[in-house]
């Protein structure tokens, strides 16, 4: 089981940060490794999420419930693909200048083949997650 955790500061508000992180459809567009992704059955308190992951020849599908404190919480469980447990979840606080984000995600895929394949590439890609998110903040919002 991969786990990966963060804090990080941005000149950003917790508002605007936590709009970035929702705005699921959006995320081929500076997320390299996600070419499909769609937020459905939206509720004020949560909302379902399909991705599709893809890295060199090898595509995985996967669908979460993501439960939601707007501005402030995004906690993300699997509900199925090729995970045997995926649970993550993205803080947005107020800060001096801007927003403290935490991220967390723990996930292992289903079996061994997998784990093997994919899990180093998706804990890489899970470490650069934030930091893909600065960097699209900055895009939109420093303008």
């Amino acid at each position: 089981m991969a786990k990966h955790s963060s804090t990080t500061l941005v000149s950003f508000t917790p508002e605007q940060m936590y709009a970035l992180v929702v705005d699921m459809d959006r995320y081929p567009e500076f997320i390299p490794w996600i070419v499909r992704a769609r937020k459905f059955d939206e509720k004020p308190d949560r909302f379902m999420s399909e991705m599709t992951f893809a890295f060199k020849g090898l595509r995985e599908i996967f669908l979460t419930e993501d439960h939601i404190v707007p501005n402030a919480l995004i906690r993300i469980q699997l509900v199925s693909g090729p995970f045997r447990n995926l649970e993550s979840e993205w803080r947005f606080s107020p800060a001096e200048g801007g927003a403290r984000i935490d991220f967390f995600i723990n996930f292992s895929f289903k079996n061994r083949l997998l784990d093997l394949t994919l899990g180093p590439i998706f804990g890489e890609a899970s470490k650069r997650m934030v930091e893909a998110f600065k960097q699209r903040a900055t895009e939109i919002y420093a303008k």
